[in-house]
Formats: C-alpha cells, structure tokens, sequence
C-alpha cells in the first residue's frame, strides 16, 4: 500500500563520519536563525530524489517527484517516477491520489496522522526543530552544513523510524532528510531546484 511506503519514506539517518556538536551559544543561535527563516518562508516547491537504501538488497529504490509548500501548513508531495502518486496535506485532511484512485482522511481523528502530517511539513519548513514535545534533538556542524539529529519521544513516531536528520546548508535551507528504522534500513531524500517564496497557483493544492 503506497501510503505506507510515503509514510515510511521518512525512515533514515546515517551520520557524517566527522561532525562537530554545537555548543550551547551556537545552537541558541542557530535556532533563532532557522526560526527567523521559518517565520519569513510564505512558500517553497522544488524537486526530490528519494532512494531506500537496505541491508539485504544491494540495489537501492529510488523515486523522483516535485513538492510544494505553502504557509503555514499546506504541503502537497507529488510523485513522477516510478509511478504517479499524490499526497497533499490541507485544512486538516490528508487527500490521496493514487493513479486517479483518490481518498481523503480526517488528520484530526486520527493522531499518528496529525503527528506525521506535521512532521513532514515541518521537515520542509525547518519548523520541525521547535517540536521538543515529541523529539530529543542534537545539533552538529559538517564543513558548510548544519546537522540536526532528532530522536523521537513520541511512542507513536518511534514505531516508524528510530532516528532522524536534517541537513541544513549555510543559508539554512533544509537540504536533505534522513530516517533510520530499527533495523537500519534508511531513505534519504534529497531536494533540488528549490524556489523560494515564489507564486504557486492554486491548482496546484488541488487533489
């Protein structure tokens, strides 16, 4: 079932190998910045390359799609390769398009929905980093880049991945997003052409 595979897609981490912890002045400041850039994001879209990579299978599973956010919770992951597959997140629901299959569920009755419908959202916008209710977190630097390793407090969440991180350039733009599972299987995607604050039609946050 796809949206088992969209909602796993966030299941990775695989850390840098050489990584510096920030001190505490440097995270504070970090965190202002990236919570600066937040508050000034009306709108993002660009293009993603996602690829599963697992321990028991060499080759790994890659997608390719565009995805487009709007201020302050409107996010629509649009699939291209190998299928055609639509998820958009919108007034509280999670409207699926599956080829042309199309279902709609309530994000509000259902709280692991809510929860992920968040995370996803909040992984695009780098807002993510203000959920401390549900995630213990670390903050590394990597040359020019910002890592941010999230730990799941929420029993729900850490059913799904064990481990997240966020990779933010010298601008603080979320550049990529790792989740790990238990076993250690991860996905990593990656996005690419971003355009910020930029005009998105309405129809485009159509299901």
């Amino acid at each position: 079932m796809r949206i088992l595979k969209f909602l796993i897609f966030f299941i990775s981490l695989n850390v840098f190998s050489q990584h510096t912890p920030l001190n505490e002045v440097a995270v504070k400041e970090f965190k202002v910045k990236t919570a600066e850039k937040a508050a000034a994001l009306k709108s993002l879209s660009g293009d993603f390359i996602q690829s599963k990579h697992m321990a028991m299978i060499e080759e790994k599973a890659e997608s390719k799609g565009k995805f487009y956010y709007r201020s302050p919770d409107i996010l629509k992951w649009e699939y291209v390769t190998p299928y055609d597959y639509r998820v958009l997140f919108k007034n509280d629901k999670l409207y699926l398009n599956d080829e042309g299959h199309k279902s709609v569920t309530d994000a509000k009755s259902n709280k692991l929905i809510e929860k992920l419908a968040k995370l996803i959202s909040g992984s695009v916008n780098g807002k993510l980093l203000e959920d401390n209710e549900n995630f213990s977190t670390e903050y590394y630097r990597h040359n020019d880049q910002f890592l941010v390793k999230m730990i799941p407090r929420d029993e729900n969440l850490s059913h799904i991945f064990r481990e997240l991180l966020m990779v933010f350039d010298e601008d603080l733009m979320v550049r990529s997003v790792k989740l790990k599972d238990e076993s250690g299987d991860f996905t990593k995607i990656e996005f690419k052409n971003l355009k910020v604050n930029q005009p998105i039609p309405d129809s485009v946050f159509q299901n």
